[in-house]
């Protein structure tokens, strides 16, 4: 892709989910050298999803990752509070439009992407790829491209008046999960080191809400899931 001083930067903000890596994966694509910030808080999969990202890092190769912590949402919802159980099974419903879950942690994504930006302005990158997708938008409000389109308005404001400010681009907006995995696969991106599961372990629990958009979106696109479920 020719030198790197020369190529234009983005910032992926990545959970270590097949979403965001996918995003990742389509930034590199299109010709940007990418760093990778993950941010912990106190989600229940904390320590599997930074060695996720940890590897999908080393095999996207990018310039590099960094990890943030922030206590704001601790107590807040089932993925970060200890004593609240993750809905599994047919607690779950992953067809359709549906009230927005207990698994929604209230304006994670609005900090997540600040957080980015920040970032993004310290090393000059003029992108910020997200994996927010058109699945995750008919539950959660901060995944919908409305907020997309806010975000960016917000960070003309948000900078010197001589900088241009990054820019918040999610490639997956308008894809359903079968959608994601086609395009991941077809861009080449570690899709078997991501890891999805609300829950930490050695193995994806198959039963959580993100498992089971996993498992469907896989089988649904035609593309051999290499994912191990309990």
């Amino acid at each position: 892709m020719g030198d790197d001083r020369m190529r234009p930067k983005a910032v992926c903000l990545c959970s270590g989910g097949l979403d965001s890596t996918v995003a990742a994966a389509k930034a590199l694509d299109e010709g940007f050298e990418i760093s990778i910030i993950h941010i912990l808080y106190g989600q229940k999969a904390e320590g599997r999803e930074e060695r996720a990202v940890q590897e999908i890092a080393k095999a996207l190769g990018a310039s590099e990752v960094r990890f943030a912590r922030t206590d704001l949402f601790y107590n807040h919802a089932p993925l970060t509070t200890a004593g609240s159980p993750i809905p599994t099974g047919d607690e779950v419903d992953i067809r359709g439009p549906k009230p927005t879950p207990s698994t929604w942690v209230y304006c994670r994504n609005l900090v997540f992407g600040s957080m980015a930006a920040a970032y993004a302005e310290e090393i000059g990158a003029e992108g910020i790829y997200v994996g927010f997708n058109a699945e995750e938008g008919e539950s959660y409000p901060d995944n919908r491209p409305k907020f997309v389109d806010r975000f960016n308005l917000l960070l003309e404001k948000s900078v010197a008046s001589f900088s241009r400010p990054p820019k918040i681009e999610a490639p997956l907006l308008h894809l359903y999960k079968p959608g994601i995995v086609r395009m991941g696969a077809e861009l080449g991106a570690p899709m078997a080191l991501t890891w999805s599961c609300y829950r930490e372990g050695t193995v994806h629990c198959g039963e959580c809400e993100s498992c089971q958009h996993r498992r469907r979106g896989f089988m649904e696109a035609g593309v051999d899931d290499p994912t191990v479920y309990r």
